[in-house]
């Protein structure tokens, strides 16, 4: 049976890239098991973008940050993997299909697709193979639009809220490396990170 993949979009004052976010998503070969958008207190156009599309499910909450959106989309989602992608961020139409395959193939905790930089920086990004605990402790080495199965991420209660400045997933990856999860890359291009100014990575 193939993983039921949920794509949950946190959505903070970026309804002008939200569009394209979604319907990179709506256009996948393999259709994602829902969709969900978490409107982290925009006071932008986020709520009227959300409801044009019926497929989708909108939760709205206050402000309180990335990881406490990430959480609010994890504790609503009903598949077996959370795969977060931020607003202004695309995918690949094949980008779910890889993931499923993978994730069927090795059974791994967490599945990381390679990617590539548009807008202010460009370049892509391809990811060193299977990487450890030990390699963590020297830097990232993984996007934050990785495929995490849900019950592990329920193992460690999710994104820590402390985690207000980047850094969110970071923490999360040694924290789920640190009880034995396993994560596996994939070297094909599968998302779109959008560089700006102000951006995290």
């Amino acid at each position: 049976m193939k993983p039921r993949i949920s794509v949950c979009i946190p959505c903070y004052e970026q309804a002008q890239y939200l569009a394209q976010a979604i319907d990179s998503v709506l256009a996948q070969t393999l259709k994602p098991h829902e969709i969900i958008i978490i409107n982290d207190g925009s006071s932008d156009e986020t709520r009227y973008i959300a409801l044009q599309y019926p497929e989708i499910r909108y939760i709205e909450q206050s402000n309180k940050g990335l990881a406490s959106a990430r959480n609010t989309g994890i504790m609503n989602m009903t598949g077996d993997y959370f795969m977060p992608l931020d607003a202004d961020d695309m995918m690949l139409e094949n980008c779910i299909e890889k993931v499923s395959q993978v994730i069927e193939e090795t059974d791994a905790d967490i599945v990381a697709p390679s990617f590539k930089c548009f807008g202010k920086n460009e370049g892509t990004v391809q990811l060193t193979p299977n990487p450890t605990l030990e390699d963590f402790k020297i830097a990232n080495r993984i996007g934050y639009f990785s495929a995490i199965r849900r019950t592990a991420l329920l193992e460690i209660g999710g994104y820590s809220p402390r985690m207000t400045h980047g850094y969110e997933d970071y923490h999360l990856w040694v924290n789920l490396l640190s009880i034995g999860k396993k994560i596996i890359t994939i070297p094909d291009i599968l998302i779109l990170y959008r560089t700006k100014e102000n951006s995290m990575i």
